[in-house]
């Protein structure tokens, strides 16, 4: 098999598709073979390994800007430009302008914001990177294969995007200020309301056609169905939620539209091996405007890059990283909704354990 098969095989397993020789399991299964050739010894794979971080590098760069603009395009600008271009985006100006900030990374590292001046702005690009180790003797004998590394590059690099998107977010939040109206607030003891949602979803309809709201699953799974008719002042039962939602937390565990308003979560993970700081803080969601101006802006400047380090014991790590940056454009558009009734670490979740 050629390298440029390889190289559409690879796309097709990572977007789960097939063409029209192949089922989806044979593609997974073709590839894997064809990358096995290829590594079925040390010698073979320091021959080839090049050809075979291309392969990879082609099917992250072709998926993962096309899953992030799946996931977050409702919302998200998207742009993709060469190594070392500057990407640029507008911003409509007029009365709202004195009023317009774009938050995003600074000289120092970190997110800040700043005061828009023009209709034209730069958003710069950062390194996000990764690694992971792979056994050599396990890859022989079929436990580990390159073909998985394809999927969890792809994975990796789209977490990245929504991470970065929630990073500026808290940045803007806490830089510029937020309106009263625009934000809202359940205490430790009380429950998530659904009329502060939409009172949050209401406000930032006016700046476009719809909201969506962007939270972490912590934050979606406490807000439960929603009561299409309120609990009664008398009575032992709790309200009438609409079968969707019990469908939807049945089969998924989370409702994926709070009336009308679609729901897009933030994958979620951990800072630590203990498991007990999360990536992502649990007790913030965002609602942000649909078909106005698109709030958050990504870029992705160049490609995959990817080099290995072979360890003494024969095992290898395989590094990449992909320059990407996000910024925000903020002036009374969005809004956020902070529950401080969900447990932020996993002690506070099980104190007894």
């Amino acid at each position: 098999m050629t390298i440029n098969e390889l190289k559409q095989l690879a796309i097709y397993a990572a977007k789960g598709q097939a063409p029209t020789n192949f089922s989806v399991e044979n593609v997974d299964e073709a590839l894997a073979d064809g990358l096995r050739e290829m590594a079925g010894s040390i010698n073979q794979f320091m021959k080839n390994r090049y050809d075979i971080y291309d392969i990879i590098i082609s099917a992250a760069d072709e998926i993962v800007p096309k899953k992030v603009i799946d996931a977050v395009g409702m919302f998200a600008e998207v742009q993709q430009v060469p190594q070392g271009t500057k990407a640029m985006f507008r911003t409509k100006l007029g009365r709202m302008r004195a009023k317009k900030f774009l938050t995003q990374v600074g000289l120092s590292g970190v997110y800040e914001t700043f005061r828009l001046d023009n209709g034209r702005f730069e958003v710069a690009a950062h390194a996000v990177g990764g690694g992971c180790r792979i056994d050599f003797e396990r890859m022989l004998d079929g436990a580990e294969n390159m073909a998985e590394l394809v999927d969890l590059l792809t994975e990796a690099q789209t977490d990245a995007v929504y991470q970065e998107v929630q990073r500026a977010l808290r940045a803007a939040v806490n830089q510029t200020g937020v309106p009263a109206n625009n934000r809202a607030n359940v205490t430790v003891g009380n429950t998530f309301d659904g009329a502060e949602m939409m009172k949050l979803i209401t406000t930032v309809r006016a700046y476009g056609s719809g909201a969506v709201i962007f939270a972490p699953p912590e934050f979606v799974a406490a807000m439960g169905p929603d009561a299409i008719v309120p609990i009664p002042q008398s009575g032992n039962y709790g309200g009438v939620y609409h079968p969707q939602d019990i469908d939807a937390i049945h089969n998924t565990g989370y409702i994926n539209l709070f009336r009308g308003t679609p729901i897009v979560q933030i994958p979620q993970s951990f800072t630590d091996e203990s498991n007990t700081t999360t990536w992502i803080d649990p007790q913030l969601a965002y609602v942000l405007p649909t078909g106005g101006e698109r709030v958050v802006k990504v870029v992705f400047e160049g490609n995959t890059q990817m080099w290995d380090w072979v360890n003494k014991d024969q095992s290898m790590e395989v590094m990449t990283y992909r320059k990407l940056g996000t910024a925000i454009l903020a002036y009374h558009n969005w809004a956020i909704y902070k529950n401080e009734a969900i447990p932020q670490t996993y002690k506070e979740m099980y104190p007894n354990v």
